[in-house]
Protein backbone atom coordinates (compact mmCIF):
# COMPACT_ATOMS: atom_id res chain seq x y z
CA UNK A 1 0.00 0.00 0.00
CA UNK A 2 1.14 3.23 -0.76
CA UNK A 3 0.91 6.62 1.05
CA UNK A 4 -2.57 6.91 1.95
CA UNK A 5 -3.76 3.85 1.71
CA UNK A 6 -3.54 3.84 -2.01
CA UNK A 7 -2.75 0.70 -4.08
CA UNK A 8 0.95 1.06 -6.44
CA UNK A 9 1.11 -0.21 -9.58
CA UNK A 10 3.87 -2.72 -10.05
CA UNK A 11 6.34 -3.44 -12.29
CA UNK A 12 6.83 -6.56 -13.82
CA UNK A 13 10.81 -7.19 -13.76
CA UNK A 14 11.39 -9.00 -17.14
CA UNK A 15 14.93 -11.43 -16.44
CA UNK A 16 15.11 -11.17 -20.33
CA UNK A 17 16.35 -14.41 -21.04
CA UNK A 18 16.52 -14.03 -25.01
CA UNK A 19 15.88 -10.66 -27.00
CA UNK A 20 14.84 -10.77 -30.34
CA UNK A 21 17.43 -10.07 -32.80
CA UNK A 22 15.46 -10.89 -36.34
CA UNK A 23 16.90 -7.69 -38.86
CA UNK A 24 18.68 -5.97 -35.65
CA UNK A 25 22.53 -5.76 -34.47
CA UNK A 26 22.29 -6.73 -30.88
CA UNK A 27 25.36 -5.83 -28.58
CA UNK A 28 26.44 -7.13 -24.76
CA UNK A 29 28.20 -4.96 -23.14
CA UNK A 30 30.22 -5.39 -19.65
CA UNK A 31 31.89 -2.26 -17.59
CA UNK A 32 33.92 -2.44 -14.88
CA UNK A 33 33.65 0.40 -12.85
CA UNK A 34 36.57 1.19 -9.57
CA UNK A 35 33.99 2.95 -7.22
CA UNK A 36 30.36 2.88 -6.51
CA UNK A 37 29.42 6.89 -7.19
CA UNK A 38 26.54 8.58 -7.83
CA UNK A 39 26.15 9.33 -11.74
CA UNK A 40 28.15 6.97 -13.25
CA UNK A 41 25.05 4.77 -14.39
CA UNK A 42 23.76 8.19 -16.39
CA UNK A 43 27.25 8.76 -17.66
CA UNK A 44 27.30 5.63 -19.23
CA UNK A 45 23.70 5.44 -20.28
CA UNK A 46 24.45 9.04 -22.52
CA UNK A 47 27.07 7.56 -24.14
CA UNK A 48 25.17 4.98 -25.94
CA UNK A 49 22.21 7.90 -25.93
CA UNK A 50 24.41 10.12 -27.54
CA UNK A 51 25.44 7.16 -30.64
CA UNK A 52 21.80 6.79 -31.50
CA UNK A 53 21.90 3.44 -29.47
CA UNK A 54 18.40 2.43 -27.80
CA UNK A 55 19.42 0.48 -24.29
CA UNK A 56 17.02 -2.97 -24.04
CA UNK A 57 18.44 -3.98 -20.91
CA UNK A 58 20.18 -3.05 -17.79
CA UNK A 59 22.07 -4.58 -14.25
CA UNK A 60 24.49 -3.34 -11.94
CA UNK A 61 26.02 -5.76 -9.27
CA UNK A 62 27.33 -2.98 -6.95
CA UNK A 63 29.47 -5.64 -5.09
CA UNK A 64 30.93 -6.91 -8.18
CA UNK A 65 31.43 -3.38 -9.65
CA UNK A 66 29.81 -4.38 -12.75
CA UNK A 67 27.28 -2.83 -15.51
CA UNK A 68 26.04 -5.12 -18.26
CA UNK A 69 23.79 -3.33 -21.27
CA UNK A 70 22.20 -5.24 -23.43
CA UNK A 71 21.53 -2.49 -26.65
CA UNK A 72 20.19 -2.28 -30.22
CA UNK A 73 22.98 -1.28 -32.59
CA UNK A 74 20.70 -1.27 -35.47
CA UNK A 75 20.90 2.71 -36.12
CA UNK A 76 24.27 3.75 -34.18
CA UNK A 77 26.52 6.00 -35.76
CA UNK A 78 29.79 4.89 -34.41
CA UNK A 79 31.89 2.28 -34.64
CA UNK A 80 32.82 -0.70 -31.96
CA UNK A 81 35.87 0.36 -30.97
CA UNK A 82 35.00 4.11 -31.05
CA UNK A 83 32.34 3.46 -28.49
CA UNK A 84 34.61 0.96 -25.79
CA UNK A 85 37.12 3.95 -26.43
CA UNK A 86 34.93 6.43 -25.13
CA UNK A 87 33.79 4.47 -22.66
CA UNK A 88 36.98 4.18 -20.69
CA UNK A 89 37.07 7.55 -20.79
CA UNK A 90 35.86 7.74 -17.77
CA UNK A 91 38.72 7.69 -14.53
CA UNK A 92 35.89 5.47 -13.03
CA UNK A 93 36.04 2.67 -15.83
CA UNK A 94 38.48 -0.03 -15.22
CA UNK A 95 37.27 -2.01 -18.13
CA UNK A 96 35.07 -2.88 -21.01
CA UNK A 97 34.11 -6.03 -22.41
CA UNK A 98 31.53 -6.49 -25.60
CA UNK A 99 29.93 -9.22 -27.79
CA UNK A 100 27.53 -8.42 -30.71
CA UNK A 101 25.19 -10.84 -32.53
CA UNK A 102 24.05 -9.85 -36.27
CA UNK A 103 20.62 -10.48 -37.18
CA UNK A 104 19.88 -13.98 -35.45
CA UNK A 105 16.39 -14.46 -34.33
CA UNK A 106 17.14 -14.21 -30.82
CA UNK A 107 20.55 -13.38 -28.58
CA UNK A 108 20.69 -14.60 -24.99
CA UNK A 109 23.10 -12.53 -22.74
CA UNK A 110 26.25 -14.58 -22.09
CA UNK A 111 27.84 -11.99 -19.72
CA UNK A 112 25.59 -12.20 -16.73
CA UNK A 113 24.24 -15.06 -14.81
CA UNK A 114 20.74 -14.97 -12.74
CA UNK A 115 22.32 -15.29 -8.81
CA UNK A 116 20.03 -14.68 -5.40
CA UNK A 117 22.62 -13.89 -2.57
CA UNK A 118 25.65 -15.30 -5.16
CA UNK A 119 24.03 -18.06 -5.17
CA UNK A 120 22.82 -19.52 -8.95
CA UNK A 121 19.31 -20.35 -9.34
CA UNK A 122 17.46 -22.16 -11.42
CA UNK A 123 14.40 -20.03 -13.04
CA UNK A 124 11.28 -21.70 -13.91
CA UNK A 125 7.63 -19.81 -14.50
CA UNK A 126 5.07 -21.36 -11.99
CA UNK A 127 2.88 -22.80 -14.59
CA UNK A 128 5.45 -25.38 -14.75
CA UNK A 129 5.43 -26.52 -11.25
CA UNK A 130 1.73 -27.51 -10.78
CA UNK A 131 2.30 -31.18 -10.95
CA UNK A 132 4.84 -30.97 -8.23
CA UNK A 133 2.78 -29.55 -5.51
CA UNK A 134 1.41 -33.20 -4.54
CA UNK A 135 4.77 -33.99 -4.27
CA UNK A 136 6.06 -33.86 -0.16
CA UNK A 137 9.44 -33.48 -0.49
CA UNK A 138 9.02 -30.52 -3.18
CA UNK A 139 6.62 -28.86 -0.61
CA UNK A 140 9.32 -29.40 2.12
CA UNK A 141 11.86 -27.83 0.08
CA UNK A 142 9.34 -24.76 -0.76
CA UNK A 143 8.75 -24.57 3.55
CA UNK A 144 12.54 -24.52 3.68
CA UNK A 145 12.91 -21.53 1.39
CA UNK A 146 10.62 -19.88 2.91
CA UNK A 147 12.69 -20.44 6.48
CA UNK A 148 15.93 -19.91 5.19
CA UNK A 149 14.69 -16.33 3.43
CA UNK A 150 13.15 -15.25 6.99
CA UNK A 151 16.36 -16.20 9.14
CA UNK A 152 18.68 -14.14 6.76
CA UNK A 153 16.44 -10.97 7.27
CA UNK A 154 17.21 -8.93 10.22
CA UNK A 155 13.83 -6.12 10.12
CA UNK A 156 11.63 -6.21 12.72
CA UNK A 157 8.68 -5.41 11.12
CA UNK A 158 7.02 -8.70 10.10
CA UNK A 159 4.72 -6.56 7.30
CA UNK A 160 7.48 -5.45 5.50
CA UNK A 161 9.74 -9.23 6.03
CA UNK A 162 6.97 -11.17 4.20
CA UNK A 163 7.46 -9.17 1.19
CA UNK A 164 10.00 -11.18 0.59
CA UNK A 165 7.65 -13.71 -0.95
CA UNK A 166 6.71 -10.98 -3.64
CA UNK A 167 10.72 -11.35 -4.91
CA UNK A 168 10.29 -15.23 -5.08
CA UNK A 169 7.39 -14.44 -7.14
CA UNK A 170 4.69 -15.04 -4.88
CA UNK A 171 2.65 -12.05 -6.21
CA UNK A 172 2.07 -8.42 -4.55
CA UNK A 173 2.53 -9.53 -0.85
CA UNK A 174 0.55 -7.15 1.77
CA UNK A 175 -0.03 -8.46 5.41
CA UNK A 176 -2.89 -8.06 8.03
CA UNK A 177 -2.35 -9.04 11.79
CA UNK A 178 -5.60 -9.25 13.79
CA UNK A 179 -6.37 -10.81 16.86
CA UNK A 180 -3.30 -13.41 17.06
CA UNK A 181 -4.36 -14.26 13.15
CA UNK A 182 -2.11 -13.26 10.19
CA UNK A 183 -3.22 -13.03 6.90
CA UNK A 184 -1.09 -12.80 4.11
CA UNK A 185 -2.48 -11.50 0.67
CA UNK A 186 -1.24 -12.42 -2.69
CA UNK A 187 -2.44 -10.22 -5.78
CA UNK A 188 -1.25 -11.24 -8.97
CA UNK A 189 -3.02 -11.44 -12.63
CA UNK A 190 -0.60 -13.33 -14.00
CA UNK A 191 -1.21 -16.59 -11.88
CA UNK A 192 -2.58 -19.46 -11.15
CA UNK A 193 -4.16 -19.05 -8.11
CA UNK A 194 -4.59 -22.37 -7.30
CA UNK A 195 -0.78 -22.79 -7.32
CA UNK A 196 0.27 -19.39 -5.15
CA UNK A 197 -2.15 -20.87 -2.56
CA UNK A 198 -0.52 -24.26 -2.19
CA UNK A 199 3.42 -21.88 -2.79
CA UNK A 200 2.26 -19.51 0.20
CA UNK A 201 1.17 -22.17 2.62
CA UNK A 202 4.27 -23.93 2.42
CA UNK A 203 6.47 -20.78 1.91
CA UNK A 204 4.61 -18.37 4.90
CA UNK A 205 4.56 -21.40 7.21
CA UNK A 206 8.46 -21.98 7.13
CA UNK A 207 8.48 -18.04 7.12
CA UNK A 208 6.66 -17.62 10.28
CA UNK A 209 7.52 -20.38 12.14
CA UNK A 210 11.20 -18.59 11.74
CA UNK A 211 10.50 -14.99 12.14
CA UNK A 212 7.66 -15.98 15.41
CA UNK A 213 10.38 -18.58 16.86
CA UNK A 214 6.29 -20.31 17.47
CA UNK A 215 4.71 -22.92 15.05
CA UNK A 216 1.63 -21.83 13.08
CA UNK A 217 -1.31 -23.56 11.44
CA UNK A 218 -3.49 -22.24 8.06
CA UNK A 219 -6.92 -21.75 9.58
CA UNK A 220 -8.41 -19.52 6.37
CA UNK A 221 -8.06 -19.37 2.46
CA UNK A 222 -10.10 -17.31 0.13
CA UNK A 223 -10.48 -15.75 -3.05
CA UNK A 224 -11.21 -12.16 -4.00
CA UNK A 225 -10.49 -11.07 -7.80
CA UNK A 226 -6.90 -11.75 -8.55
CA UNK A 227 -5.84 -11.96 -5.17
CA UNK A 228 -5.38 -15.27 -2.90
CA UNK A 229 -5.79 -14.67 0.98
CA UNK A 230 -4.10 -17.16 3.47
CA UNK A 231 -4.53 -16.64 7.41
CA UNK A 232 -1.94 -18.31 10.21
CA UNK A 233 -2.45 -18.56 13.71
CA UNK A 234 0.20 -18.55 15.88
CA UNK A 235 0.17 -21.91 18.20
CA UNK A 236 1.48 -20.47 22.01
Amino acid sequence: MGPGGWLVETLYRDLALSFEGRDKVLGEFLVKFTADRPGILAALSNVFADHGINMLNISVNRTQLLLHFIVDLTNSDSSLNDLERELRKFSFVEWVRYRVVEREAFMVPSMIMPTFRDHQVLILELERIKDLLANTDFRRVIRDLGSADSSALRNSNLSELVRMGQFRGLGRITLVERDGVITIRSCSELNDKHVIEELMIEYYTGFLTQALKASVEVVNKSYNGDCVSVSFKVLK
